[in-house]
């Protein structure tokens, strides 16, 4: 990922600066104003972890900064059930069937197996590509309990389908949540 978002940057003549490291401890050389982490890619293998990851990110970020969590939060309880979850997207004659699978690996520390699977046909052309991935589950209230106990970070809000107009409430389909913290 990080040679094709230096392709596409250098395609688009755009100077960035990538960091490879592991996600629950790390450091920057120098802090940033906003931290981003996309498509529920927080993958914490226990709480302990968890906790280290935002004390790496508190490290990272200027006071002020914003940390956003693309689809970190769990709004629904993960599903079980044998098959999972599966969609079909086509776009210009590529077809792609996706599948995403939980298996629970520790129920006490909420972390699970998620696979997912991906079936593409690009014009006849097929391909199969799959990927597992131990997660930490988080829900909405024991994230807000989670930041009120932490003095570098406080909530924001949860915005439904990146519409910052649109905070999340009950009853409401939810559809691609974002998280917002601020560091303090």
């Amino acid at each position: 990922m990080l040679d094709y978002s230096r392709e596409k940057a250098a395609r688009i003549g755009v100077e960035i600066n990538l960091v490879e490291a592991d996600m629950t401890d790390f450091t920057l050389s120098e802090t940033v104003d906003f931290i981003y982490i996309m498509l529920g890619s927080l993958a914490t293998g226990s709480t302990k972890q968890l906790v280290k990851h935002f004390d790496s990110v508190a490290s990272a970020l200027n006071r002020g900064g914003l940390y956003l969590l693309d689809w970190c939060i769990l709004y629904e309880p993960l599903l079980e059930a044998e098959g999972g979850s599966s969609w079909k997207m086509e776009r210009d004659g590529i077809n792609v069937e996706t599948t995403v699978t939980w298996e629970p690996v520790n129920r006490i520390e909420q972390v699970f197996d998620e696979r997912i699977i991906l079936e593409v046909n690009d014009h006849g052309r097929l391909y199969h590509i799959e990927d597992t991935e131990i997660k930490r589950a988080i829900y909405p209230q024991e994230f807000l309990f989670f930041i009120s106990g932490r003095t570098d970070f406080e909530f924001v809000g949860w915005f439904n389908n990146w519409d910052l107009s649109q905070p999340l409430g009950p009853g409401m389909k939810i559809s691609r949540p974002i998280t917002i913290v601020r560091r303090t």
